[in-house]
C-alpha cells in the first residue's frame, strides 16, 4: 500500500507541479540562450569568413601592386639608364670631335710653319740614312726596322691627308 499511496500523493502535491513548471521554464530559457549563442556563433563565424576573405584580398591586392610598382620603376630606371648612356656617348662624341678639330688646326698650324720643310721627302732621306747603317746586334736592328716602319707610316698618313684636303667635299644626298 506504500506504493499506492506514494503514487497518489506524488501527482497532487503542489510543489512537484511548480516545480516541472520552473524545469521547464529552465530548459526554454537555456534552450533559448543555446539558441542565441548558436546564432552568435554562426554569425562571428560568417564575419570572420569575410574579414578572411578582406584581408587576403588585400593582400592579393598589395602584391599586385607592389609587384606592378616594382615593374614600373624598373621601366623607369631603365629608361633614365638608357638616356643617361646616350647623353654619355653624346659627350663623348662631341669631345672627339673637338679634339679632332684641335688636332686638325694644329697640324694645320704646324703645316703652315713647315712650309718650307718637305716632310715626306725629310722621312725617305732619314730611311736612306737608316739602311745604310750596319748594326751590330738584333736589338738595334729591330730598332730600326721599326722606325723606319713607323716613319713609312707616318709618312702615308700625311699623304693621305694632303689628298684628302685637295679633294672637293661632295654634297651628302
Amino acid at each position: 500500500m506504500d506504493q499506492d499511496e506514494t503514487k497518489q500523493d506524488s501527482p497532487n502535491k503542489p510543489g512537484s507541479h511548480n516545480e516541472i513548471e520552473e524545469l521547464t521554464a529552465t530548459l526554454n530559457q537555456v534552450s533559448d540562450e543555446l539558441n542565441s549563442i548558436k546564432a552568435s556563433i554562426e554569425k562571428r563565424k560568417s564575419e570572420t569568413t569575410t574579414l578572411k576573405i578582406l584581408f587576403y584580398t588585400g593582400l592579393a591586392v598589395l602584391l599586385v601592386g607592389f609587384i606592378y610598382t616594382n615593374q614600373t620603376l624598373q621601366r623607369a630606371q631603365s629608361r633614365n639608364l638608357e638616356t643617361n648612356i646616350v647623353t654619355l656617348q653624346n659627350s663623348i662624341n662631341h669631345n672627339l670631335l673637338s679634339l679632332e678639330r684641335k688636332l686638325h688646326d694644329k697640324i694645320t698650324t704646324l703645316e703652315s710653319k713647315t712650309n718650307s720643310l718637305n716632310l715626306h721627302e725629310t722621312i725617305k732621306n732619314m730611311n736612306r740614312a737608316l739602311s745604310a747603317l750596319r748594326p751590330e746586334t738584333q736589338t738595334t736592328n729591330a730598332l730600326i726596322k721599326k722606325v723606319q716602319r713607323d716613319s713609312e707610316e707616318l709618312s702615308n698618313m700625311i699623304l693621305n691627308q694632303k689628298n684628302r684636303d685637295n679633294v672637293t667635299p661632295e654634297a651628302v644626298p
